[in-house]
């Protein structure tokens, strides 16, 4: 039988770990096999990636992370799709009723450029899903009171939400909303408000989470979604 299983991830299990030990692993008592796991290369960038069976165990041992991308989407079951963070928001999406799934790393850059947008275009478009089925979980990642940027920056970031007919998020000069801006995204995208779950824990306040601006450390939390068939 069919489900969907998603995890929005803290300090354990970690993305470090993983890498040193490459072992199936337990979430949530379910077990993970880690030759199903699928990890892109996260640059920054807004493109999403169709996943093959042959990109299982993408970016373990000698399999290459699937290269550039920032987010996949699937359809093929017990695949699991891996986004790790550390102040930017994983974003883990599904419909129930096609049985695909798809996850992004929406960081600056990535929102500036509407990742998540992105991935429910993918899923309409490549697998016929109706964004009014369509669930999307925005895990922690790091609030607008502790995410201080350049003018330049600030000016770039809001010109292409106005641009994109977006309302500017901030209460803060120089500080950027990346919470509130994805979520005005998915709207936008065609999910329904309902089915839009946001998950309001901020990494850098929060001491469970790992934050790269609060410890400026390299691991990160691992966020998972794929289709169990058992």
């Amino acid at each position: 039988m069919k489900s969907v299983f998603w995890h929005l991830g803290d300090k354990e299990p970690d993305y470090r770990s993983l890498m040193k030990h490459q072992q199936d692993f337990v979430l949530e008592g379910k077990s993970i096999p880690v030759a199903r796991l699928v990890i892109c290369e996260q640059t920054h960038s807004n493109l999403i990636h169709h996943c093959r069976e042959e990109d299982c165990g993408a970016g373990l041992n000698n399999h290459p992370q699937i290269a550039v991308a920032d987010g996949f989407v699937s359809n093929i079951d017990n695949q699991y799709l891996v986004i790790r963070t550390a102040d930017c928001f994983p974003v883990l999406f599904f419909d129930e009723q096609k049985m695909v799934v798809a996850a992004v790393h929406s960081g600056r850059e990535g929102t500036r450029q509407n990742i998540a947008g992105k991935a429910v275009k993918a899923m309409v478009e490549h697998y016929s899903c109706d964004p009014k089925n369509i669930v999307a979980h925005v895990g922690a990642g790091i609030c607008e009171e502790h995410y201080e940027v350049s003018e330049a920056l600030w000016n770039q970031f809001n010109d292409s939400l106005s641009r994109n007919e977006l309302c500017p998020c901030t209460q803060h000069y120089r500080h950027l909303n990346l919470r509130t801006t994805i979520f005005q995204q998915l709207l936008k995208a065609g999910l329904r408000f309902i089915n839009i779950e946001n998950h309001h824990e901020c990494t850098y306040e929060n001491p469970a989470y790992f934050s790269y601006r609060r410890d400026k450390g390299n691991n990160r939390q691992i966020n998972i979604i794929g289709i169990s068939n058992e």
